[in-house]
């Protein structure tokens, strides 16, 4: 295996954690199992205390949790009212009027991350240094889904024709050359400038069941190596499949900015 430049690692835990699908604002409100390229962003700006421009970032990471809990939360929806005097206000104009809306949300418990970020050095450094203190609290999700940073280091990624994947989200051009895995449409970014529009790209999410390379043989599961002959892998994480030993894959993704 050949070294290559170095990239940020990053592990992260939370208590719970939940990313709302943007679509479905009443009723019940269900979560991505793993957080959406969007919410990356968002990460990194509440990190550096600011919004920038990820020119050249990219990101990769490892998701799990420890199950899906559900919850009850009260939503207070408000709209205009009539303007009129009201008595029960002393004679005042009643402006607005609200009602309580209760709705069941999931959340993931106990949720891990171990995100790896490649890009321009100077920006790895101020996250570097970000991660280390950041500017806002950090979360993992909602804002009562406060996380903690446990460790921030440069390390080497190696190149190989063998790695497995698990937990992590993989392009979608991937799943005609893959026999695991399963379609999430996910936003790859928001556009703050249109109403924090969603805009959304599709992945291929790899969950318990691991997607394994071995570089020959009929047990692994892809059928096409065009696209998996120089993977990148994280040689300090291995797993040992069928008497045979392979590292993480770690596969990057652009990070999106303001849209």
């Amino acid at each position: 295996m050949a070294g290559i430049d170095k990239v940020l690692k990053v592990k992260i835990s939370a208590v719970t954690a939940s990313f709302r699908l943007p679509l479905i604002m009443v009723g019940r409100l269900p979560t991505f199992v793993m957080p959406p390229p969007a919410t990356i962003y968002g990460n990194l700006c509440a990190v550096l205390g600011e919004w920038f421009a990820p020119e050249g970032l990219e990101f990769a990471y490892t998701f799990t949790h420890q199950g899906i809990g559900e919850d009850v939360e009260l939503a207070h929806v408000l709209e205009f009212a009539s303007g009129r005097n009201d008595k029960k206000l002393g004679n005042l104009p009643k402006n607005v009027e609200g009602s309580i809306n209760p709705q069941r949300r999931q959340f993931l418990f106990k949720p891990e991350m171990t995100l790896y970020l490649r890009g321009n050095s100077t920006l790895l450094e101020r996250l570097h240094k970000g991660f280390m203190s950041p500017h806002f609290a950090y979360l993992l999700g909602r804002t009562q889904d406060l996380a903690t940073c446990h460790s921030v280091e440069f390390i080497e990624l190696a190149t190989s024709d063998r790695a497995f994947y698990s937990h992590t989200i993989l392009p979608w051009r991937l799943r005609q050359f893959v026999s695991v895995g399963e379609p999430v449409h996910m936003p790859e970014s928001i556009n703050y400038r249109c109403l924090r529009e969603p805009v959304f790209e599709r992945y291929l999410q790899i969950t318990d069941k691991p997607l394994r390379i071995f570089g020959e043989g009929p047990e692994e599961d892809i059928i096409f190596r065009g696209e998996f002959s120089n993977l990148l892998v994280d040689q300090t994480e291995m797993k040992t499949f069928l008497g045979r030993d392979l590292c993480r894959g770690v596969w990057f993704h652009p990070v999106k900015g303001m849209g």
